[in-house]
């Protein structure tokens, strides 16, 4: 007997095959030990240890192999890592931090998060060169934070990039305004200290809890000369809970040092 010209056989079977292509999809056992180590990584970051994290995501990531979530984790904890390393081995993890950052953003362009890493990790390697390759890394780093931006405007960490591409290009001394016009053709034109400090007030708006936005926007205000201003932002960041980053005692340890040097002046 035939229905429609499909086997009898055929329509007994038809119900457990809409059943099993109604089942969601088994995860991959790769996944679920990636998983598994990130949970690890996020317990470790949040202790404060780094290194422990570190170690976690890169298992995670030989488990999944091109994975964005890990590889832009794996960046941001590098670069957070190499803030705090000099030498040799602060260039190696900053130069670990971009590769994973670039990596990310290949897998997931049109992501904020991995534009994101890309520009923190630029900018932590700025800050271990030289005049002329960190003029260099700025234009990568202005494009990628305005990628971020574009995606997500409410990337406060985004806006705290941008603020010290600002305030680096707008305190450039002579040699430095030399070295910009062979590297780039003069210094770019929009970068002032003004919005240097509307980018971290942006930043202070949108992350509230993130007390390095308001040490470096006190350090701004004091470049600035404005001491008030910058002993309010300072004293902000004491005061703040510890909770935004593995590096908020470093951060308020710096914080306290500026006030010493207010209190002296």
């Amino acid at each position: 007997m035939r229905i429609a010209n499909v086997p009898v056989a055929w329509c007994a079977a038809f119900p457990v095959l809409i059943l099993l292509m109604a089942q969601p999809a088994l995860p991959q056992p790769g996944h679920v030990r990636s998983d598994e180590l990130l949970g690890q990584a996020a317990e470790r970051y949040a202790l404060g240890d780094l290194k422990g994290a570190r170690v976690s995501t890169l298992e995670a990531l030989s488990a999944t192999p091109g994975r964005f979530t890990v590889l832009h984790r794996l960046a941001r904890i590098e670069s957070m890592l190499a803030e705090d390393t000099s030498g040799e081995d602060g260039r190696r993890l900053v130069a670990a931090a971009v590769e994973h950052a670039r990596e990310a953003v290949k897998t997931a362009p049109d992501s904020a998060a991995g534009h994101l890493e890309l520009a923190v990790a630029l900018g932590r390697q700025a800050l271990k060169e030289g005049p002329k390759t960190q003029l260099s890394l700025s234009r990568e780093i202005k494009s990628e934070v305005d990628r971020t931006l574009a995606l997500d405007p409410a990337q406060g960490r985004a806006w705290h990039v941008l603020a010290l591409w600002n305030r680096k290009l707008a305190s450039l001394n002579f040699v430095e305004r030399t070295v910009a016009k062979t590297v780039l053709g003069g210094v770019p034109k929009g970068a002032s200290m003004e919005n240097a400090v509307a980018d971290l007030q942006k930043a202070v708006e949108l992350e509230p809890a993130y007390l390095n936005h308001r040490l470096e926007l006190g350090r701004t205000f004091l470049q600035l000369k404005r001491p008030g201003e910058a002993r309010r932002e300072l004293e902000r960041a004491i005061t703040l809970p510890p909770v935004g980053s593995p590096l908020d005692s470093k951060y308020q340890a710096e914080a306290r040092e500026l006030l010493a040097r207010l209190k002296k002046s």
